[in-house]
């Protein structure tokens, strides 16, 4: 069983903590299905304290994923935190997503 295969079996039994060991991986493909995979889980504080860290990521597409994650979630600190993404982000795309998740949460 592949990385990705895991990620969704452990999706679907809510292991968030096993999934949480994924965001790392070497494998950009496999760190966007985690963090994906983690989004609806973003109450977990485990979970919403690793996707936070993740919007600080060298790498714009993780930032986005975080991101988007996040815009999943509820509460100030998450709205606190996409406020300072999007006055602190640089790339057009994850300032769309901060954007897009900043409106989600309102809904």
């Amino acid at each position: 069983m592949g990385k990705l295969e895991k990620i969704e079996k452990l999706a679907s039994k809510g292991k968030a903590d096993k999934l949480l060991g994924f965001v790392g991986d070497k494998d950009k493909e496999v760190r966007l299905a985690a963090i994906a995979s983690v989004s609806g889980m973003i109450e977990n504080e485990d979970v919403r304290n690793t996707v936070v860290g993740l919007t600080e990521d060298a790498d714009p597409d993780i930032r986005k994923a975080a991101i988007t994650a996040l815009g999943s979630g509820r509460g100030s600190y998450v709205e606190t935190r996409l406020r300072y993404c999007l006055t602190h982000e640089k790339d057009e795309n994850v300032l769309q997503a901060v954007r897009a998740a900043l409106e989600n949460i309102k809904k």
